[in-house]
């Protein structure tokens, strides 16, 4: 059930660096994997190892483009988020409950159930699986790795992995039902798919981008992840009602 909330006091909710932090990769490249299986399990696996990350998301579709920025945060078993999208819309995402507010109003309390206000094909729950590197990493499970190199990304060296990506084992691993029944109709439609992984030191992810094309070869979403600032002194708060 929605019910407004009073904005103006802030509580913290977790801190990033009460516990002690991972320790930053050194700055040198891992090997090279071999296979997507070997890729996609190292990487998500060293991306669930650190506290929290900063992140930007771009997905464009049809001439539309929808923008998320902030910051996740690992508590306990929780992923606790804090984010916005294209300058307008506030969420945060708690163990327990989201809050939103649009153009600096009034906040509102949401049930992790309901549809998320920032993407209408997740929950206010799913919205950690947008934007967790490990999340986004492991949707690519299945996909065949077919090229490899190394290239110098926004001044970081990484190794680029391109992938195909099988839209029917993709659509089968997402949680979210309308999400799901999008990916199928896509596959059904014989839209292909591919991706592009950008992994840097400590082999965390740098750089994830997924196309979608149509039966034509156009472009008909493109979605573009970037992720920095591991381990950063993230903090995330709610609205006290």
């Amino acid at each position: 059930m929605r019910r407004s909330v009073v904005a103006v006091v802030l509580a913290s909710v977790a801190l990033a660096g009460c516990a002690e932090r991972t320790p930053l990769p050194a700055p040198t490249l891992g090997p090279v994997a071999e296979d997507s299986a070997t890729l996609i399990a190292g990487v998500a696996t060293r991306a669930d190892e650190q506290r929290s990350v900063r992140f930007t998301a771009e997905t464009t579709m049809t001439g539309l483009r929808v923008t998320l920025d902030g910051g996740l945060l690992r508590a306990r078993a929780d992923r606790l988020v804090s984010l916005r999208q294209d300058s307008s819309t506030d969420v945060v995402v708690l163990a327990d409950a989201g809050y939103s507010r649009t153009d600096g109003g009034t906040w509102t309390r949401l049930d992790l159930a309901e549809r998320a206000p920032v993407r209408a094909d997740t929950t206010v729950a799913g919205l950690a699986d947008e934007v967790d590197p490990a999340s986004v990493v492991r949707s690519l499970a299945g996909s065949l790795l077919v090229e490899e190199g190394e290239e110098r990304l926004d001044g970081v060296p990484t190794r680029r992995y391109a992938l195909l990506v099988d839209l029917r084992q993709q659509a089968e691993r997402t949680p979210d039902s309308s999400r799901r029944a999008q990916l199928l109709a896509a596959y059904e439609s014989g839209f292909t798919a591919s991706a592009t992984v950008w992994v840097g030191p400590g082999d965390l992810p740098v750089r994830v981008e997924q196309v979608l094309k149509t039966l034509e070869d156009n472009v008909f979403q493109r979605t573009e992840h970037r992720f920095a600032d591991w381990n950063a002194d993230i903090r995330v708060t709610a609205p006290v009602s």
